[in-house]
């Protein structure tokens, strides 16, 4: 019987999109029958484990992992989620030379042996051949996602309008995720602020931590305006899906985004995005017609901003749209069958097959 571990360096869902998508990951193999579990203790793999999802670079999982691998011939598939960007190496390039010593000395061997390196979306699989040298590793694009929404629809907006009334009977345009220099929130605020408007409300859904310098920063420039911009703190469950149907349209406006797990949520209620073209979902929302894209500038952002303003995102995605885009290419269901294909051909290659 196949045994996945899922090996992640944190599960802490404050950190981000990598421990979304472990979650997902293993619920959608466990619905397809297979043994799957999660561990962030690298003193504890799971001895009886016949395979490996490593999830991130640069920390502990990718290395146990080869090191099993070496010593048991334990097969793993990585999965680097957005971490061979291009955009770290323009944006931090001292951070980026250790990293290609460190790919050097020990990565680029654990990327090596890996019987697949995974990419959610075929730009990330693209824009990961710029950053890293030498890239000799073997591709896959397996795509990622969510499950289909859960819960009652009227329920869960009531319970998050009851949970925040100074929105009700506003238009909604929401940010769900964490308040990071790179995901443009500065801009998004200068653009939404630049204008006022009663019947209209910036969200931003996600961890405000006071102490830091750039949350400050937000807050601070939205000072004076707290009935246009709501700062709800982390919505969890209901009231996270509650916020997501009740949007007029879900914005992600940033300069780097791997996947954006939350761009899947949103179509699957049937709520339009509007993304930067550095968020690697772009073509896809483009192609489907369920969003609007620009440039992740101040130009690109006022454009968005003037554009929700002006309704032209319903002009383009219709709320069956947006579902059918969800079903078709960001379930979660698609990528663990290509997982499953990817466990069982590692199987037969070390001479076992998946019972």
């Amino acid at each position: 019987m196949t045994r996945v571990v899922h090996l992640t360096h944190s599960r802490d869902l404050r950190t981000g999109g990598v421990i979304e998508a472990v979650l997902r990951l293993d619920e959608s193999l466990r619905g397809k029958g297979i043994s799957s579990a999660i561990s962030d203790d690298p003193q504890s793999l799971g001895g009886d484990a016949t395979h490996f999802i490593v999830h991130g670079l640069w920390q502990w999982p990718g290395l146990r992992a080869w090191k099993r691998f070496k010593t048991t011939g334990c097969p793993y598939i990585v999965f680097p989620h957005g971490m061979m960007d291009p955009w770290f190496k323009k944006t931090f390039p001292l951070k980026h030379l250790k990293k290609q010593a460190y790919w050097l000395w020990r990565q680029g061997g654990i990327m090596r042996h890996a019987h697949a390196v995974c990419f959610t979306t075929e730009e990330e699989r693209r824009l990961a051949r710029e950053t890293f040298w030498p890239s000799r590793y073997r591709e896959v694009v397996t795509g990622l996602g969510v499950g289909s929404p859960p819960g009652d629809e009227k329920g869960q907006k009531a319970d998050f309008i009851g949970a925040f009334p100074e929105l009700s009977d506003r238009r909604i345009l929401l940010y769900l995720g964490r308040m990071h220099p790179k995901k443009g929130l500065d801009m998004l605020l200068r653009s939404f602020l630049g204008e006022e408007r009663k019947d209209e409300a910036l969200v931003f859904a996600g961890p405000v931590e006071k102490t830091d310098p750039f949350t400050r920063k937000l807050l601070r420039s939205a000072e004076g305006r707290e009935k246009e911009v709501v700062w709800t703190g982390m919505l969890e469950g209901d009231l996270k899906w509650g916020a997501l149907r009740a949007a007029d349209a879900l914005v992600l406006p940033s300069h780097q985004e791997n996947y954006g797990m939350v761009v899947a949520e949103a179509l699957s209620v049937g709520t339009p995005v509007l993304l930067t073209d550095k968020v690697n979902l772009w073509r896809e929302v483009k192609q489907a017609r369920v969003g609007l894209v620009a440039k992740d500038d101040q130009a690109g952002i006022d454009g968005l901003v003037s554009d929700w303003r002006a309704g032209r995102h319903h002009e383009v995605a219709k709320a069956e749209a947006c579902k059918r885009c969800f079903e078709e290419n960001l379930h979660i269901a698609s990528c663990a069958d290509r997982v499953i294909e990817l466990l069982d051909e590692s199987s037969q290659a070390r001479g076992g097959k998946r019972a």
